[in-house]
């Protein structure tokens, strides 16, 4: 008969055996992943999902997250722990990996110094920014012409009136005002004409202060003065867009000398209203009367009393017609025999004398021919123009 410590471990080998056989098919069924039923336990086995343990989140400086230690697989049976004693024959429950301390969605980390983005184009950096739209340094600043160019000096000042300065565009042009119209210049005129501005600059703040820009009046008188100062200023743009050329003028010259021909006069004439006191003045002229002094008694042509009915030598081309014709034909001293009509009135003329005609240089007609061919085409121009236009009377 066998002893008791050898019946003890025959009956240990017996249950190791078959609990290793238990394990075994356990772990079969859990990697087929399906939910069958363990014909020796009678127990339904799930599918367990295996959980990946996430790496712990790298700190700043390091190249790579530290690897987590691999962790120990469960046991499925003891050795004795003496000979006559046997470990607890449940298995031991394995210990779930303990999750990172990392989080699962990806998180922006602040780049280092080193790898911060640099803008390739970096924008310019003003030193001085503009002031805004409604300050009052924009408010006290007067508006230039778009025209002109930046680097252009400022205008000379002629005065300052409270701070609003005078320029010396509106001191000139009062000046060549004053100058066609025969005033010679002079210090008081000049002097004259600054006072002027100071005054006209003084009056019109008063003016705005006052309200009084903002009546019916002012407003009309601003359109008609705005609409006259336009239409200057597109006539002068559109001179210095079309421009004469030379071929032009030369052309133009040339027609201009053969026109003239080849001799000019000089003729003394009274000029009257009406024909029949054409009539009368001839028949003072049989009489005896000086043709001299009927010019200054009788005679409405601008200076002609004062002149005595002298004339400048002129070419015929250039007088009135048909008067010019009417001369052409006839000799120094003759007097033309019947009264000749213009638009100017009625003529009572004698060639006081003849000699040949020495043509003016180009020079000299340059800028006359300039003029005239810019007249003319700014007319033909301005007349399209007016054909185009809807215009109701």
């Amino acid at each position: 008969m066998k002893s008791l410590p050898q019946i003890l471990l025959f009956l240990i080998s017996i249950f190791f055996s078959y609990s290793s056989g238990l394990f075994a098919d356990a772990g079969k069924e859990v990697e087929s992943g399906q939910g069958k039923i363990n014909p020796k336990t009678k127990i339904q086995n799930t599918p367990v999902k295996e959980k990946k343990p996430v790496p712990p989140k790298a700190k700043q400086g390091e190249g790579k997250p530290k690897k987590s230690p691999p962790q120990k697989p469960p046991l499925t049976k003891d050795k004795p722990s003496g000979p006559g004693k046997a470990s607890n024959s449940k298995p031991l429950p394995s210990k779930k990996p303990s999750p990172a301390k990392a989080e699962s969605s990806p998180t922006k980390t602040k780049p280092s110094p080193s790898q911060k983005r640099v803008d390739p184009k970096p924008k310019p950096i003003s030193k001085t920014p503009p002031p805004p739209k409604n300050s009052e340094e924009n408010k006290n600043k007067i508006p230039v012409d778009p025209k002109e160019s930046a680097k252009s000096k400022p205008l000379p000042l002629v005065a300052e009136v409270n701070g609003q300065p005078i320029r010396a565009y509106a001191f000139e042009k009062l000046l060549i005002e004053q100058l066609q119209a025969g005033i010679a210049d002079s210090v008081e005129l000049r002097k004259k004409i600054r006072d002027e501005l100071v005054i006209q600059t003084l009056l019109s703040q008063l003016a705005m202060e006052e309200g009084v820009d903002q009546s019916k009046e002012v407003a009309l008188a601003f359109e008609s003065a705005r609409r006259g100062i336009l239409s200057d200023a597109w006539r002068q743009n559109w001179v210095r867009e079309n421009p004469v050329t030379e071929d032009e003028i030369m052309v133009e010259y040339n027609a201009t000398i053969q026109k003239l021909g080849v001799s000019e006069y000089q003729l003394r004439q009274v000029v009257v209203a009406d024909e029949t006191a054409a009539m009368l003045i001839l028949d003072q002229l049989d009489a005896g009367k000086e043709l001299g002094e009927l010019a200054t008694r009788y005679t409405i042509e601008a200076g002609g009393k004062k002149s005595k009915g002298l004339l400048p030598w002129v070419s015929p081309s250039l007088l009135l017609p048909p008067l010019g014709d009417w001369v052409s034909q006839s000799k120094s001293g003759e007097l033309i025999k019947s009264p000749v009509r213009t638009k100017a009135g009625w003529h009572i003329v004698r060639v006081e004398g003849v000699r040949p005609l020495k043509p003016p240089t180009l020079k000299q007609l340059q800028n006359q021919i300039s003029q005239g061919i810019l007249q003319q085409r700014m007319t033909q121009n301005i007349q399209k123009l007016l054909d185009q236009a809807k215009i109701n009377f």
